[in-house]
Order: C-alpha cells, then sequence, then structure tokens
C-alpha cells in the first residue's frame, strides 16, 4: 500500500513538530464531476493557494509531510481529489481519516439535470462513463463519493452559481487573511509604433497639448515634474484626467466585484514620451482600494 502506514506515522511527528509555530490552511476539494472543482481550484490559485489537482492518494501523505517541513513556506494548500483516483478511494478514505484534524474538506455538489446540462454544453466525457450513460455514470459517482459527503466540512451546492459567483464564494470562504487585488498593468505608448497587443482598454492623447513642440520640453519626457506641470496646468488636461479617472476607478471596481483580477490599460499619444508617460504616472500613484497599478513605458526611450 506504498508504504502508507510508515509514511502517514512520519507525517504525525512533522505534524506536532511544526504545528504550534505556523498556522497552515490545507484544504481538500471534491465532489461530483462537473460541480465546479476546477474552477474552484482556479479561483483558490488566484487567493495564494497553492493548488495541486488529482494528486495520486498514496502520494497524500508523502505530499503533505512536504508541505509541513520547517523550510517550505507553502502555508496555503488545496488538493483536489475526484473519482479518477478510482482504485485509490479506499486508501484516500483510511489517509483522510488519519489526516482529518489538520485538513478542511470542501465537498462540491449539483443536481443531476445541472451535471448533464454541464457536461452536454462542454462535450466532455464523464469519467466513469465506460460502456454506461452519462446518468448512470452520476448515480455511481454518487455512490462512490458519499463516504466523503458525509465527512465534509462544507458541502456546497452550485447550481444556482456562475463562474463570478463561484469565484466570490471561495473568496468570502477561504482567502482568510489574503487580500485580493486587481493588478493594472498600465502601458504607455506612441500610436506611430502601434498599440500594444495585450491591451484591453485603449485610451488616446493625442488631441491634448503636446510637449515635443515646446523647445526646452521636447528631450524630457512625461517622468519629468516640467513636463507634468506644463500638462497639468492646462484647463483641458486636468477636465480629460478626471473623466478618465472617475471611468477607471468605477470599471475596475466593476472589474474586482465580478472577479476579473488582470487588466492591460494602454494609454497613447503621438510618440509614446510626454503625454502618455505623464498620465500613466499619474495614474499609478493613485491610492484605490483593492487596486494595483504597474507602470510600463513601452516607447519612452525612443526616438
Amino acid at each position: 500500500m506504498f508504504a502508507l502506514k510508515q509514511k502517514s506515522s512520519n507525517f504525525s511527528a512533522k505534524l506536532q513538530q511544526f504545528e504550534s509555530k505556523q498556522e497552515r490552511q490545507i484544504l481538500v476539494v471534491t465532489g461530483l464531476s462537473g460541480a465546479g472543482k476546477s474552477s474552484v481550484m482556479r479561483s483558490l490559485e488566484d487567493i495564494g493557494f497553492y493548488c495541486v489537482d488529482n494528486l495520486p492518494v498514496p502520494l497524500l501523505s508523502t505530499f503533505l509531510d512536504f508541505v509541513f517541513q520547517a523550510h517550505t513556506n507553502l502555508l496555503k494548500v488545496a488538493l483536489g481529489i475526484d473519482v479518477r483516483g478510482g482504485a485509490f478511494l479506499d486508501d484516500f478514505m483510511v489517509e483522510i481519516k488519519k489526516l482529518k484534524k489538520h485538513v478542511k474538506i470542501i465537498f462540491l455538489n449539483a443536481q443531476d439535470i445541472t451535471i448533464v446540462k454541464r457536461f452536454q454544453e462542454t462535450r466532455r466525457t464523464h469519467p466513469l462513463a465506460q460502456g454506461i450513460s452519462l446518468t448512470k455514470a452520476i448515480e455511481k459517482e454518487r455512490k462512490m463519493l458519499n463516504p466523503i459527503k458525509k465527512m465534509a466540512d462544507q458541502i456546497h451546492y452550485t447550481d444556482q452559481s456562475n463562474i463570478h459567483e463561484l469565484r466570490r464564494w471561495v473568496s468570502e470562504t477561504c482567502a482568510g487573511g489574503f487580500v485580493q487585488e486587481v493588478v493594472v498593468n498600465v502601458i504607455s505608448f506612441g500610436f506611430k509604433y502601434g498599440v500594444p497587443a495585450e491591451s484591453n482598454l485603449v485610451y488616446d492623447l493625442r488631441f491634448l497639448p503636446n510637449p515635443f513642440f515646446v523647445p526646452e520640453l521636447k528631450r524630457l519626457d512625461g517622468r519629468n515634474r516640467l513636463v507634468q506641470d506644463y500638462l497639468f496646468g492646462r484647463d483641458e488636461v486636468r477636465r480629460y484626467w478626471h473623466k478618465l479617472e472617475d471611468f477607471l476607478h468605477y470599471l475596475l471596481q466593476s472589474y474586482y466585484e465580478e472577479g476579473r483580477f488582470f487588466a492591460n490599460v494602454s494609454i497613447g499619444c503621438t510618440g509614446g514620451k510626454h503625454r502618455s508617460v505623464t498620465f500613466v504616472e499619474k495614474l499609478c500613484k493613485q491610492q484605490w482600494r483593492n487596486i494595483k497599478f504597474l507602470a510600463h513605458h513601452r516607447d519612452v526611450d525612443k526616438e
């Protein structure tokens, strides 16, 4: 049985040695195929969990033994287990009973009609549907997983949840002290060199006054205070900034609430040296709740 007894005793010793020193969060995510395990695992990864999907059950104790080593920083771990473990399901029950004190089991469930619809939409094959119908496979899986379901700390029905609601549930249930942020990569660029291919949003500043035509500012760029003062000393620049600021704040907060945590915002002018750089610098200094800005000046050093 893959030396499970020996590994389990070693793991118990590690637990006693380290559990009092560092608080670790170990989740086992399981449940019916089609109930949303993959989506939950991706959401857990987004909030800082180290995720391992479909770990062979005989390696469970070995892996958790490694997690509890003093030199590792794996404080939040999520393990995905499903019926693809097949022959190891009995072993899983044996192992999880030994470890139950130290792990939390999340069981994802859904009605048969919901699971049938999801498999039809994705055109995937149920892992147990070999020589039997989809409905029979679902029934068989329910019976197989029923002992695990009875041990679960939390059972979550995903019938009425879309992907955004499921992410929100994961964040509210499992995030702990982790603060999720929308990471916004803000790119200044010159339209003469092309729009960044990775852009989600593009803003054009070419209608604003251009410091390029001011002799003492031509050789400087938008990171320089003189260029910034020149631009924001003009009413039309300030008016556009306030409109852009209000819209982006609303949009990025909506991203956060929907569970979208990455965005590429590109701000362009003619050469990507003065106006766009100034706006990116100012935007990245904003302190907005749940938003983290990263500045990238793509064309600032081009002539």
